[in-house]
């Protein structure tokens, strides 16, 4: 597998040609979906902007079918999700399912593009490629989290650039899409005017909190709110995502009571652990980076909600921290592992799929090496050891 990752880094010398590379299999990948009719979650996120400007609850209120007669899954994103998802939801169906694919393609390529000049250009393609495939899984569900991780670089480079607003005005529209990226805002630890930016964050938040107005009264946005909140609280059962709560959930059930504050308390632990080194880390580009990729991946490892392929986000982050590490054997036999356990190994056409559930759904191997990755990403973050980049 090394070779080849080799062989795709000397074959795409130029943006433009791995910018095609990616573009092409986002054409194959939605024309499949298309053909077939299965591009549910498109239909899902269509519904919801419609169900929003029609003045329906799709929290509490979605009887919605499929292109194939069968029930859709539920809707749990935010009302600014479908305010602004709502240019897709007005074209055909399999138009806009195209153009939702190759937008979201297209943001991630860019983010990881424009990743400040800190990063080399084949440390960019590094990143590109090493998260390639899990980039092709999610598209092939047309889901949200190549914008996450879009949202989550430009944020970030905007910060590296002190564009600490716009920074912030990215992060919270994220955030009030699908909650992820409001747990950005620990990177403004890392960054001047820290005070200034918390009053941007507060005026920002009140806006995006504010902005569903346009079509709710007071009263209903509350009970619109309220809706939400229900319905993710019941579509979080830690048996059925791949988080490191899913091998506790078969030893335990009852850790699905706990989840969400274990989780919060493990953020905040890291939290404070920046502060011991707040200083370190606010002189040091690497450590800056390594904090995010930290960060990214603990978005996913501790999540409520998730999925093989949300860890397109997580391996972003992890690329990210080992590009700015000095790097050992023990850090070149992690990654590869997570590659296959993660990108590779969910794929029905390279491991058969009675193979991937045993080893990732039963022996819970991905979630298990993967967190203890992780562990070993804050040890060699916050210990004495030196930075590449």
């Amino acid at each position: 597998m090394k070779k080849y990752l080799f062989y795709l880094q000397s074959l795409f010398k130029n943006k433009k040609s791995i910018f095609l590379f990616g573009l092409f299999f986002a054409f194959a990948i939605t024309l499949k979906e298309v053909i077939n009719l299965s591009y549910n979650n498109f239909q899902i996120f269509s519904y919801g902007s419609i169900d929003f400007w029609q003045g329906i609850n799709p929290y509490s209120d979605w009887h919605h079918l499929n292109a194939k007669g069968k029930p859709l899954d539920v809707f749990i994103y935010l009302p600014v999700f479908s305010i602004l998802f709502t240019p897709f939801a007005l074209l055909p169906s399999w138009l806009g399912a195209f153009c939702w694919n190759f937008f979201t393609y297209s943001m991630f390529y860019l983010s990881i593009f424009n990743l400040p000049s800190n990063y080399h250009f084949k440390d960019k393609k590094f990143i590109f490629f090493i998260s390639c495939l899990l980039l092709f899984a999610t598209q092939l569900s047309m889901q949200f989290n190549p914008l996450v991780v879009a949202f989550f670089l430009f944020s970030y480079t905007l910060l590296e650039k002190n564009r600490s607003f716009l920074a912030i005005l990215l992060l919270l529209l994220s955030g009030f899409m699908k909650v992820y990226g409001i747990f950005q805002l620990a990177m403004l630890l890392l960054y001047p005017k820290f005070w200034k930016n918390v009053i941007y964050t507060l005026f920002v938040s009140l806006g995006f909190l504010l902005l569903p107005l346009i079509r709710f009264t007071p009263n209903e946005l509350i009970i619109y709110y309220e809706s939400w909140i229900v319905a993710i609280t019941q579509h979080s059962e830690m048996g059925r995502f791949y988080s490191m709560y899913r091998p506790i959930f078969y030893l335990n059930s009852s850790i699905n009571e706990y989840a969400s504050i274990i989780s919060i308390a493990v953020l905040l632990l890291l939290c404070v652990l920046l502060l011991f080194k707040i200083k370190t880390f606010q002189k040091s580009f690497p450590h800056r980076a390594q904090f995010l990729g930290i960060l990214m991946s603990w978005l996913i490892l501790f999540g409520l909600s998730s999925e093989l392929h949300t860890y397109v986000i997580a391996m972003v982050g992890y690329a990210i921290w080992y590009v700015t590490i000095e790097k050992t054997k023990t850090d070149k036999i992690l990654l590869w592992i997570n590659f296959f356990l993660l990108a590779v190994f969910p794929i029905d056409i390279i491991c058969p799929t009675v193979i991937s559930k045993f080893i990732l759904g039963e022996l819970h191997l991905g979630v298990i090496v993967f967190f203890i990755t992780w562990v070993l990403m804050i040890y060699k973050t916050f210990g004495n050891y030196s930075a590449k980049v």
